[in-house]
C-alpha cells in the first residue's frame, strides 16, 4: 500500500521557515558566540529569507 502524499500549502512552508528563523534567532540570542559561528547564523537567516520569498512566488 502506497503512503499518503504529503500535500503542504504555502502557509505550511511559510510556517516551516519562520520556525527556522525563530531557531536562529535564539542562537543569536546565546551568550556564546564567536565571528564563524555568527557568520553561519547570518548565513542561515539570509537563506530563510531566499526560501521565504520562494515559497510565497510559488517556487
Amino acid at each position: 500500500m502506497a503512503a499518503p502524499q504529503l500535500n503542504l500549502t504555502t502557509a505550511d512552508h511559510v510556517e516551516a521557515i519562520g520556525m527556522r528563523v525563530l531557531r536562529i534567532a535564539e542562537d543569536m540570542a546565546s551568550g556564546s558566540r564567536n565571528q564563524g559561528h555568527s557568520e553561519r547564523l547570518i548565513e542561515q537567516a539570509e537563506q530563510a529569507a531566499i526560501d521565504l520569498r520562494a515559497a510565497v512566488r510559488g517556487r
